[in-house]
């Protein structure tokens, strides 16, 4: 029986580790909203509202939080505590310690790469980001996952958001008049951002597909607090849908600071097993 246990908690751990690496590499789904066309807002006005948008992006050199994982897949719910940590343009971190202060695993990116690491059942991924973007056929890289966990515009290819890129955003007023929309078409994709009117806060991002197989990633930002001199959000709402295997997920941070005390690169130990991604795939498929 407590083998039975053991073995249960291992993949479970494992799938967690499947599921935050899917969560970040699929960009797009079905749209779920049917809302009358809004208002586009003149051109002038839309950049300047773009810029008081960007300029709401919290000024993250470093930084280091506890976090509450929860996912909800096939109707149940399952959560796991563990850190995220980030250093701008450099990495994001992720770590999974679901109990006694034992890390199970281990998420790292890097603007060339990304590093995934089992340590129950000592084995890692080592991929290539240009590889891992090829194979899921979309633009999106390491920037666009910093902008996604740092509440920020982005547009996939672009480090930073110039004035010129800005002015390619359509900015429509919002239906419910307490939101303001913010759009970029590029290549089959549809970027769509959600913010609050009077203060240019971003509350949504969304990628979707512009095609006969629509798809739809949605991160949502709540609860913000103050950090630094900005607002962060302290929950993260992510869900995926228009797939056979609809899923959503809560990330719940708590003790946010700016330490920067922390290893990297994560070095790997000689013992483990480099798996194949494919290997990685049948771990996610399986959720």
């Amino acid at each position: 029986m407590r083998k039975n246990v053991v073995a249960k908690s291992r993949c479970k751990n494992v799938s967690i580790l499947g599921f935050i690496f899917l969560v970040l590499l699929l960009s797009a789904c079905k749209s779920g909203r049917n809302l009358s066309k809004p208002a586009v807002v003149q051109a002038t006005e839309g950049l300047n509202y773009l810029e008081t948008v960007v300029k709401n992006t919290p000024a993250i050199t470093t930084f280091s939080s506890k976090m509450k994982l929860t996912i909800t897949s096939k109707g149940k719910d399952f959560s796991v505590n563990g850190t995220l940590r980030m250093k701008k343009d450099e990495v994001i971190q992720l770590s999974i310690v679901p109990f006694l202060g034992i890390e199970a695993g281990r998420l790292e990116i890097t603007p060339a790469k990304v590093l995934i690491i089992d340590r129950i059942n000592k084995q890692y991924v080592d991929e290539s980001i240009s590889e891992l973007t090829a194979m899921s056929n979309t633009d999106i890289d390491f920037y666009t996952l910093q902008a996604l966990f740092t509440n920020a515009l982005f547009l996939p290819g672009n480090k930073e958001l110039s004035n010129m890129l800005l002015s390619e955003f359509t900015v429509h007023s919002g239906v419910d008049n307490q939101t303001m929309e913010i759009k970029k078409k590029e290549k089959n994709l549809l970027y769509s951002f959600i913010t609050a009117p009077n203060t240019g806060q971003l509350l949504e991002s969304s990628i979707s597909t512009i095609s006969a197989t629509p798809y739809q990633l949605n991160w949502k930002y709540t609860d913000f607090e103050l950090f630094g001199m900005q607002n962060f959000p302290s929950k993260m709402n992510i869900s995926f849908e228009g797939g056979k295997k609809p899923f959503s997920a809560e990330i719940d941070l708590s003790k946010l600071t700016d330490n920067s005390d922390w290893a990297f690169p994560t070095e790997v130990s000689a013992k483990y097993k480099k798996m194949e991604l494919n290997e990685l795939l049948k771990v996610i498929l399986g959720l």
